[in-house]
């Protein structure tokens, strides 16, 4: 009986232990960090795609007799790369991200500094080399949260990467001090925390909504559903305009989308807005080398 009743008492344990860790990091609780490690490579399918163009007329070059952009999704590969760590006096390993994308006959490299500590994985500073971000003018194509742009990558590099607007940058870097908190370990879904407080892009928190399966050409992988929220105004209200997510898990990350909502589309040197679009920038992992 006696045996029976610690068996019992085992079994009860661990079925407790199991239920209070479900949504811990990882199935069951078992726990991981984001994987640095000299050599890991990411290869993705990066699609930038516009839509619900206001007004209709907005979709016909021949009308507006402009030189248009907005009609068209693109798809092209980017390859992320560890290439490097580089240990500090306080015994911390900051890994080098090498980022390679190719777009149009352009091919655009950046770097990024990551760090694994205790309490979460953190974003160190931000390289670009091989491309200029211009200066805010009329002319640009794209107005979006106040500022002007080019492209819809640029409003990804400025709310992503904290990368300074009306900045003309080649070959330069920008270093977080104190460093990003990109992401809160222990990963537990309804965590979240503050990534920037306040600065070029207001206040950005974090927040971990779910744990679902997403499958992409690399294969299937069980992810957290990260959710970033903005408030760029700094009115204490979470912009609406900009659904964000990331999904992560053991492997790293596993697919980006971005939703930005009401564009303002200037054309190729209008001085006035022509109308509204919506855009999505969205980065799905085909193959992996970990």
């Amino acid at each position: 009986m006696k045996l029976h009743l610690n068996l019992f008492l085992l079994i009860f344990a661990i079925i407790l232990i199991t239920s209070c860790d479900k949504d811990l990091i990882g199935p069951r609780g078992t726990g991981f960090i984001y994987p640095l490690k000299v050599g890991n490579q990411w290869e993705y399918d990066r699609t930038f795609s516009t839509f619900n163009f206001r007004p209709d007329t907005l979709n016909n070059p021949d009308t507006l007799n402009i030189n248009q952009i907005i009609d068209t999704t693109i798809t092209f590969s980017v390859i992320i790369k560890i290439i490097e760590k580089a240990p500090t006096p306080d015994s911390i390993n900051i890994f080098l991200f090498q980022g390679k994308l190719k777009e149009n006959n352009i091919t655009l490299f950046y770097n990024s500094n990551y760090a694994n500590l205790d309490s979460g994985l953190y974003f160190y500073a931000y390289h670009s080399s091989g491309f200029v971000m211009p200066k805010a003018s009329p002319n640009n194509k794209i107005l979006f949260k106040g500022r002007y742009f080019n492209n819809i990558r640029e409003i990804t590099s400025y709310i992503a990467n904290a990368v300074p607007k009306n900045y003309i940058f080649i070959d330069s870097s920008i270093y977080e001090n104190p460093p990003l908190q990109s992401l809160k370990y222990p990963l537990k879904i309804g965590s979240q925390w503050t990534y920037i407080d306040s600065g070029n892009t207001g206040h950005i928190d974090k927040k971990i909504l779910n744990y679902e399966t997403v499958k992409v050409p690399a294969g299937s992988f069980n992810c957290f559903k990260i959710q970033w929220l903005f408030d760029i105004n700094q009115d204490s209200v979470w912009d609406d305009d900009i659904i964000f997510y990331d999904y992560v898990c053991a492997k790293g990350l596993i697919k980006r989308s971005i939703l930005y909502k009401d564009i303002i589309f200037f054309g190729e040197m209008s001085p006035e807005p022509l109308g509204l679009i919506d855009a999505k920038d969205e980065s799905i992992l085909t193959k992996l080398t970990l």
